[in-house]
């Protein structure tokens, strides 16, 4: 499965029409949302298990409320070999369903319509706004199990609410006072607890390798704006072609225009928070003059042919379709490696991506990830609350979390797949041979979608790091990048929680809650000329001012003041 690791703004929805899909829910089992006592947790179940002992069987719906997240679903959803195994010691069968359209809409859709699936993963970003802001309101509308009493009896779920997580984000969003000390979401993708087990994504500008060997250009060497578009210039010039013989795009983005930001990164510096500090004061991250020059660059490089038009616009299908076939000269976005390896690379190896720079910031530092200690947002499971069989639901969670289960999960089945070594599991040579060569058979095993939206508090690269002939040229390269993008880390409290304690935060959210930023930028990046872009983004950034925000910013920094914990 692609992990896509976005983090929406505070202060800006998605505001999309689309059609969304609808999902019943069902189980196959009756009862009520009581902790069933008869139930039992993932580490309690033993290999050993005998027949009468085995739980019942127990079909549930599950839904990842991700656009494209269908991606490392097996062809076989239900009789792969790791859903059978789990299947043996849970009883628990899924159903599982992925959305290719806003996640927004199809949570707005799925709870207004009250066809909640049994389990859902969906982004849990901020309660503020986007997808976390939805399924908070359906909590409070009691849509969501409450799974507090079940805490206790599920040990390795009880580990995963409190384990990893910002303690910002913890005290504000996860355990808001609103909730009233009910816990509804369950994280996932979410680190162990130290500094090590903290993914690095690779964010980044990819460019491809033999277009750089052509033009003699060092990817090293591009590192700031001015490069970069002097590259790009030398690109659209170049006639170079795609797998296909047809014209290269010189840059571009995956689905929606994930992740434009990488071509602006000259005008970011290391923030965990909204609000920036400009000449000793403090403003909001919307009306900081760096919003001005980067909507201005990247309007240069629609303007000047160097960046695909579309890419605010392209759906998934078409934008992999883009990337595969080497059409993008350059893209912003995570290395994808797990779609290039098994396509591009395989047609095409001269054609493998390499990372640009890495870009520098306004600061003249690498523009890399910044962190703090635990994850602030993450991928989370919920469950309805017409669940028949929850007790079902939290043993397959629980169990997929266990020792056990994550053994089950990342490696598959030991003797068939992996062989334990010196108290670690190496695959088995001809079956690393396979997944290595076809990745794709690694996925119909049933060992790609437990990882990335089940598990949590855990690091496999921690707990079982490779030796050096266990990576494969692909866990290699992936580390290359993060050698020279390592994380930044902050152990600070972020300024953006600060503005929840102004006492008019709630009447600024309802004025700004459904506005799009986003939206508004990308009008000005096609604009007739650029005074009219300029005009349509200070239009934009009026709409924060007559909400409040600048009152809201100067509230924020006397609380910032009082305090010397706060990042920005």
């Amino acid at each position: 499965m692609r992990k896509t690791r976005l983090k929406g703004s505070l202060g800006l929805a998605a505001a999309i029409p689309l059609l969304a899909l609808s999902m019943t829910a069902c189980s196959d089992n009756g009862g009520n949302n009581a902790p069933d006592a008869s139930a039992s947790a993932g580490n309690a179940t033993n290999t050993g298990q005998k027949e009468a002992d085995a739980p019942k069987q127990v079909t549930l719906t599950f839904l990842s409320a991700w656009n494209g997240g269908g991606a490392g679903f097996p062809q076989d959803q239900e009789n792969n070999p790791v859903a059978k195994a789990i299947r043996d010691k849970t009883g628990v069968t899924l159903k599982m369903e992925s959305i290719t359209t806003s996640e927004v809409e199809k949570l707005n859709t799925m709870f207004a319509s009250g066809t909640v699936p049994d389990i859902v993963n969906a982004p849990y970003w901020s309660t503020t706004g986007g997808e976390g802001q939805v399924i908070k309101k359906a909590a409070l509308e009691g849509q969501l199990l409450d799974l507090t009493p079940y805490l206790d009896k599920y040990p390795n779920i009880k580990r995963l609410v409190t384990t990893g997580i910002a303690k910002d984000f913890a005290e504000f969003d996860m355990n808001s006072p609103d909730l009233k000390g009910k816990q509804y979401i369950i994280p996932t993708e979410t680190p162990d607890g130290s500094i090590e087990s903290i993914h690095n994504w690779n964010y980044g500008l990819y460019a491809r390798g033999d277009i750089l060997k052509a033009l003699n250009v060092n990817a090293a060497d591009i590192d700031t704006q001015d490069k970069l578009y002097d590259l790009l210039e030398k690109i659209k010039n170049g006639n170079f072609k795609d797998i296909s013989g047809k014209p290269v795009i010189p840059s571009g983005t995956l689905h929606n225009g994930w992740d434009s930001s990488q071509f602006t990164k000259g005008w970011t510096g290391y923030n965990i928070s909204d609000f920036r500090e400009e000449n000793g004061k403090l403003t909001f991250w919307a009306l900081s003059k760096d919003e001005e020059d980067k909507m201005m660059y990247l309007r240069k490089l629609i303007q000047g042919g160097l960046f695909d038009p579309e890419a605010f616009s392209n759906t998934d299908t078409t934008a992999m379709e883009k990337l595969t076939t080497g059409k993008l000269a350059v893209f912003g976005a995570q290395p994808m490696l797990g779609d290039l390896s098994k396509t591009l690379y395989k047609t095409n190896p001269e054609m493998q991506y390499e990372l640009l720079g890495p870009m520098k910031n306004k600061n003249g530092e690498i523009a890399t990830q910044v962190e703090k200690p635990g994850r602030s947002g993450f991928p989370a499971i919920f469950l309805s609350a017409k669940i028949k069989d929850p007790d079902a639901a939290l043993r397959y969670i629980d169990f997929v979390n266990s020792d056990e289960g994550r053994l089950l999960a990342y490696w598959g089945i030991e003797g068939k797949d992996y062989t334990m070594v010196d108290g670690r599991p190496q695959w088995i040579p001809d079956v690393k041979k396979q997944f290595d060569d076809n990745p794709d058979l690694k996925r119909d095993e049933g060992l790609s979608f437990l990882p990335g939206r089940f598990t949590g508090a855990f690091s496999d690269t921690v707990t079982w790091p490779k030796t050096d002939d266990q990576k494969t040229q692909w866990d290699k390269l992936e580390e290359s990048f993060s050698a020279k993008m390592p994380i930044k880390i902050i152990d600070k409290v972020s300024a953006s929680y600060l503005e929840r304690e102004w006492p008019k935060y709630q009447q600024y959210r309802d004025k700004v809650g459904s506005f799009d930023f986003n939206a508004e930028l990308q009008k000005a990046y096609f604009a007739k000329s650029d005074d009219e872009a300029l005009k349509i983004l200070h239009k934009a950034q009026d709409k924060f001012k007559d909400a409040g925000v600048e009152e809201m910013t100067e509230f924020v920094a006397q609380k910032a003041a009082e305090r010397n914990d706060i990042g920005f």
